[in-house]
This record gives C-alpha cells, sequence and structure tokens, in this order.
C-alpha cells in the first residue's frame, strides 16, 4: 500500500511539475539577458531570472531524486515538499519578472 501511495504521489507532482517547468524553461529564455538587452536585465530583471534559474534546477533535481528514490523505503518524502516549495519559489520569481 505504501509503495502505490509513493507511485502515487510521485504521478501527481510530476504531472504538475513537468508542464510548469517546461513554463519556466520557456520564460528562462523569453527574459534572457542576451534576448531583453543589458539595459533590462541589470535593471531589475537579473535577480528575478536567476531565481526562477535557480527554482527551475531545483525542481528539475527534486523531480530526479523523487523517481529515483522511489523504492527505497527511506525518505522518499522530502522531494515532493521540495518540488511544492520549488515551484511555489519560482511562481513568484515569474510573476515578479513578467
Amino acid at each position: 500500500m505504501a509503495v502505490r501511495t509513493r507511485w502515487l504521489l510521485a504521478l501527481l507532482a510530476s504531472l504538475v511539475g513537468g508542464p510548469l517547468l517546461l513554463l519556466y524553461g520557456y520564460l528562462l529564455a523569453w527574459f534572457s539577458p542576451e534576448i531583453t538587452g543589458a539595459g533590462r536585465a541589470a535593471d531589475r530583471g537579473a535577480a528575478w531570472w536567476l531565481t526562477l534559474l535557480l527554482a527551475c534546477l531545483a525542481t528539475a533535481g527534486c523531480l530526479l531524486a523523487g523517481w529515483l528514490r522511489l523504492r527505497r523505503p527511506g525518505r522518499w518524502w522530502p522531494w515532493p515538499v521540495g518540488i511544492g516549495v520549488a515551484l511555489a519559489v519560482g511562481w513568484l520569481a515569474a510573476g515578479a519578472l513578467a
């Protein structure tokens, strides 16, 4: 029963985190300092762009670790929590960037 719950939670986290991760990647490319120019990136966007990049990397790392640690009975629960926190930080950064 516990393994089935872990699989369900990992699948749900991937279904929510995957599309948001793609959105964050799109926003990273759209607001890239090379595209927007040095003036805008230096003003306010550089810090938020870096925050969004780190949130994107943290979400991808948590998704990967969550799937790799799924069969082990130890600490599997921090990875979905980490996905949620990283997605929330990315959402705030994307809102401030746009």
